[in-house]
């Protein structure tokens, strides 16, 4: 079976997509850059491919990367309607 990616994965891909920039992803993402590269590039190694072309001074997305990233978005938002949805089922009906 293969491994699945986490959301915090994915979480941590839109962000560095969005800034294009390790350090202000990071920050977003409330980690150190270190965790925020470690878990990028697991999810590179989990999916057998390169999202990211980086090096000192830039960040770029590979043309999977940012499909995956536009994907990402899709998964997020259906995690967060997903939460929504049980946290209405919790709260009575008013």
């Amino acid at each position: 079976m293969a491994t699945v990616t986490s959301l915090r994965q994915l979480q941590d891909l839109v962000a560095l997509s969005d800034k294009l920039n390790f350090t202000r992803a990071a920050e977003a993402c409330f980690v150190t850059q270190s965790t925020l590269s470690a878990g990028l590039r697991e999810l590179e190694d989990t999916l057998g491919a390169r999202l990211v072309e980086r090096d000192r001074q830039t960040v770029l997305m590979t043309p999977v990367g940012s499909e995956v990233s536009q994907r990402a978005r899709a998964i997020l938002a259906a995690a967060q309607d997903l939460a929504e949805v049980a946290a209405g089922a919790r709260s009575p009906a008013v």
